[in-house]
């Protein structure tokens, strides 16, 4: 099979014939899998509230399979994920947590600040456990990337929306801690020497069944429609 012939049925063996009609089958699985899909879409929240049952360690590492099917950026895998369950480690995370909303905090005025000061943001300590995803600079150059440096770093963050949703599939829920310094992470969780973290993310079973964004039922913001140009 050459490059030209990928995507054209007509070449795999066994493929159907165009005077064959598709399988009733195979169309209701096809409806069955879109919806399922959009159904997750529509349903993944970013979570804060938390049982404290542990998440099983075979469902993390089924869920960390989502990195053998992501996409990267020249199939570099510019990625490392440690597994945060220790409680000192996590302690010691949402101390950083804490200095960081004191400053952000201060960015607001009158109302909004206190608004800010009510929300919860974060379940570092409720959850059973967090990840730390982090990007590993690859070791070499890496198609792709001249132009744009960032794109290793960018498909890390791709592939944690892909967990989002593999979460959101397995029934459990997954908030992603913005406030906390990378330095300060990166001291507190032992992590390879190149490593950089970019994310922090609580996991575990949700303690809200969440029918829109968190902030929105709070009053922070609402979604808005896509500006879209066709050109």
């Amino acid at each position: 099979m050459t490059l030209d012939s990928l995507g054209d049925d007509s070449n795999d063996e066994g493929s159907r014939g165009d005077s064959e009609a598709p399988d009733r089958g195979d169309l209701d699985r096809e409806d069955f899998d879109r919806d399922a899909l959009w159904r997750i879409l529509a349903t993944r929240r970013d979570h804060r509230h938390y049982h404290p049952t542990p998440v099983p360690r075979e469902t993390i590492e089924r869920l960390l399979e989502v990195f053998a099917v992501a996409p990267s950026v020249g199939l570099s895998q510019p990625w490392h994920v440690t597994v945060v369950q220790d409680r000192d480690i996590r302690e010691a995370v949402h101390e950083g947590f804490r200095s960081v909303r004191a400053a952000e905090s201060q960015r607001f005025d009158g109302e909004r600040r206190e608004l800010y000061n009510s929300l919860r943001l974060e379940g570092i300590l409720q959850a059973p456990g967090g990840l730390v995803i982090s990007h590993v600079p690859p070791g070499g150059p890496v198609l792709g990337t001249t132009s744009v440096p960032a794109a290793t770093e960018y498909s890390v963050i791709a592939a944690i929306t892909l967990l989002w949703l593999a979460v959101t599939a397995e029934g459990l829920g997954m908030g992603w801690v913005s406030l906390v310094d990378p330095t300060h992470l990166s001291e507190s969780v032992p992590l390879p020497e190149d490593a950089r973290p970019l994310a922090y993310l609580c996991l575990g079973h949700p303690a809200l069944d969440l029918k829109e964004p968190l902030l929105q039922t709070v009053g922070w913001e609402r979604r808005s429609p896509l500006p879209v140009d066709w050109i």
